[in-house]
């Protein structure tokens, strides 16, 4: 894997390889530098993201679902988003990959989650290429705080399960013939709990901005208190969100 030990600061072994929904692909990846980089600043971070370097050296930015130290690994969850435009280089390399693999990681970079501290409630809103960073954000809230979760998804088959401490209230979605299209109607319909909170955001582009402006411009709430990650955008297949 010469492209990627060039470019990546680790060389990662896949481990294992299993289908978590019909669309979704968990690879486990770990060995002597991966065990190395779970003690990187910042890895443990909700929603922490890295490069991921494929065998053919292209690189895509993925969401860290799991870390485990005891066992030196590492999960990543690839939406398996099939032929067509919104597909790419890692969509098909994860639909075969297999063990004994190696790819490259670069990282971690932070997902932009930021609570504040006088927050009584969360939202948290996205499509599948935001349930790995939805769930490990949920899995971090303190218990006690409200905390309401909208998740766009292909079919019913594509849920997951989502552990919190908090008070959670987790509404599914079926994705439309536009990528997020159900989960902007969703989430603008949806009510702010009362006193100080915070909204984080992420999946498809255009949604996500859409969004963004909404609780900015419509609902009048502090840039600090709302993140907002374009992960993909439709019809692309390289989107770097600005």
């Amino acid at each position: 894997m010469p492209d990627a030990n060039r470019t990546a600061h680790r060389v990662a072994d896949v481990l294992a390889v299993r289908a978590v929904t019909p669309h979704m692909r968990r690879i486990t990846v770990g060995g002597a530098d991966i065990a190395g980089f779970l003690l990187a600043d910042g890895v443990d971070e909700p929603a922490a993201w890295v490069k991921v370097f494929l065998p053919s050296g292209e690189g895509r930015a993925y969401t860290i679902r799991r870390i485990d130290r005891r066992s030196g690994t590492l999960d990543l969850d690839f939406v398996l988003h099939g032929p067509g435009p919104d597909s790419g280089p890692a969509s098909a390399w994860a639909s075969r990959a297999r063990e004994g693999e190696r790819i490259g990681i670069a990282g971690p970079r932070s997902g932009g989650f930021r609570l504040p501290d006088d927050a009584r409630w969360v939202m948290l809103a996205g499509d599948a290429t935001a349930l790995p960073g939805i769930q490990s954000i949920a899995e971090r809230l303190p218990a006690g705080i409200e905390a309401t979760i909208h998740l766009e998804v292909r079919s019913p088959a594509d849920r997951q399960p989502v552990e919190s401490l908090a008070r959670l209230r987790l509404a599914w979605l079926d994705e439309r013939q536009a990528p997020g299209a159900a989960l902007c109607q969703a989430v603008q319909r949806h009510p702010l709990p009362p006193g100080p909170g915070y909204v984080w955001m992420a999946g498809e582009s255009g949604g996500i901005r859409q969004l963004k402006r909404h609780f900015l411009q419509e609902r009048g709430l502090d840039p600090r208190r709302v993140g907002a990650k374009g992960y993909w955008k439709a019809g692309e297949a390289d989107h770097r969100d600005a």
